[in-house]
Parts: structure tokens; C-alpha cells; sequence
């Protein structure tokens, strides 16, 4: 997932009229990261995306690589990734069956909006809502497409997938 997630930020393209922030795959390989893995390996995928351009491979959008991407005014986004592959699965896990991938669609993207518009305020010098103009507005329809076609991959990955072991306290098979 973290090679995924690398793959995706090669795609990146700056509409200069509508945002500063490149658009990319990025959210697809995170979308699918929470929605294929275990909460603890989603983090840990991200993270490993993340230590690998910070290494400096260029992995990040368009190719850049080192600290300073983190630091720099789309590192929010960055940032967010780890939080929202680990939370993003857990939603996809705790949700009712029929909502869990679209729950685990939503948590995802919240958070990567969250911590862009974050990042945009604090490093880019934005106000909360030329963050949100700039930052968050024009991916929506966007990082909604991707959302569809991450939807119907999960769905068909999802019984291929091992089930998680079901904890000792929620079985009867309680050793007394």
C-alpha cells in the first residue's frame, strides 16, 4: 500500500486557476489502504510512505522527496494519511455491514481534508477558509470519482480478504 500510495503521487497536476495543491491518486491508494488492511497495518503502511520520501526517494507528488515536503505548505495532507488509513479502516470495521465501506470512504477523506486545511493554515499562512476554499472545495468531485471506483474494488476484494480472529471475550469459549 505504501508503493501504491507512492504510484498515485506520480500523477500529480497543478490547475493553477483552481488550487495550488496538485491533484493526485494519492486518495485512492489511501482509500484502499482503509479499506484493505487492518487499522494498525493502514497506519503503518502510510507511515512507511511517508519515512520513505522523508529517506529521501521521491515519492511524494511529482517526485519530491525530503523533510521539507512534510514541512511545507501540502504536508497536512501528507500528514494526515497514516490517521486517516488507521481510522478510515477502523470505521470501515466497526460500521453496520451494508454502510462500513462508504463509512470507511468518508472517515478517510475527512481526515485528509482535515489535515490539508490544517496544514494550508498553519504552513501555507491561509485563513480557515481560503484553506477550505483552496485546499478542500475543488477536490470534492474529484476525490468523490475516486471514492467510486475504490467502492466496487474493496467490495469485490473484501471476501478474499482473512477474516480477523475473533476475540477470546466475544466467543462463549470464555476458559473460566
Amino acid at each position: 500500500m505504501a508503493a501504491l500510495t507512492a504510484v498515485g503521487a506520480l500523477t500529480a497536476i497543478t490547475v493553477p486557476f483552481l488550487s495550488p495543491v496538485p491533484f493526485t491518486l494519492q486518495v485512492l491508494a489511501v482509500f484502499l489502504a482503509s479499506g484493505l488492511l487492518p487499522p494498525r497495518y493502514a497506519v503503518l503502511a502510510e507511515g512507511v510512505y511517508l519515512l520513505a520520501g522523508v529517506l529521501g526517494l521521491p515519492v511524494f507528488a511529482g517526485g519530491a522527496r525530503g523533510l521539507g515536503v512534510l514541512l511545507g505548505p501540502f504536508g497536512g495532507y501528507l500528514w494526515a494519511y497514516p490517521a486517516a488509513a488507521g481510522l478510515g479502516s477502523l470505521a470501515a470495521r466497526r460500521s453496520p455491514r451494508r454502510i462500513a465501506r462508504a463509512a470507511g470512504l468518508a472517515t478517510t477523506l475527512v481526515i485528509i481534508y482535515v489535515g490539508g486545511a490544517v496544514g494550508l493554515m498553519l504552513l501555507g499562512h491561509l485563513a480557515l477558509m481560503r484553506a477550505v476554499a483552496l485546499g478542500v472545495l475543488p477536490f470534492i468531485p474529484w476525490d468523490a470519482f475516486k471514492a467510486l471506483l475504490a467502492y466496487p474494488v474493496l467490495r469485490q476484494l473484501e471476501p478474499l480478504l482473512p477474516k480477523p480472529p475473533t476475540p477470546v471475550w466475544a466467543t462463549d469459549n470464555v476458559p473460566s
